[in-house]
């Protein structure tokens, strides 16, 4: 098992794990999102590829993948905060509950301490339940909680 950058290349077994947590999503918000074929589109995974904001986790494939970006934060009455922030964490529907997301996690973490970040955060539905036991799991805790209406 390894994980790196991935390539160019690697589009379509991207976007075959992405589909699977887009489609996800459409039955949660269809208010929100829409089925696509790609996801992740060429463009984007490019951008992402050279700016190091995408991270796969492969064995003979691509099992999952991570989207992030870094943050700095220096506000006007706080401490300075650099933050890790995790846009995606998937892994392959097939292969969940093997301790990929783990992994892959526990990467992160070990990369945002080697970029100097204070935090980590990503966001999370409330109807992902399994994500938020690997999370907690993780020493994760919720710190803030967004609200949503319909106008």
């Amino acid at each position: 098992m390894i994980i790196e950058i991935p390539k160019i290349e690697d589009f379509d077994e991207i976007n075959k794990i992405a589909r699977q947590v887009h489609e996800i999503h459409v039955g949660w918000r269809p208010d929100i999102f829409v089925s696509v074929e790609n996801p992740v589109e060429k463009e984007r995974l490019q951008d992402l590829i050279e700016n190091k904001e995408i991270y796969v986790i492969r064995e003979e494939y691509i099992i999952g993948y991570a989207i992030i970006n870094i943050k700095d934060k220096n506000s006007h009455g706080t401490h300075f905060r650099k933050y890790l922030c995790i846009e995606v964490l998937a892994v392959d529907e097939n292969i969940r509950g093997k301790g990929y997301g783990t992994k892959l996690l526990e990467f992160l973490k070990d990369l945002g301490r080697k970029e100097s970040c204070t935090d980590i955060y990503l966001s999370v539905n409330e109807e992902n339940e399994k994500a938020i036991k690997l999370y907690e799991k993780m020493g994760m805790r919720v710190k803030n909680i967004s609200y949503s209406g319909k106008l």
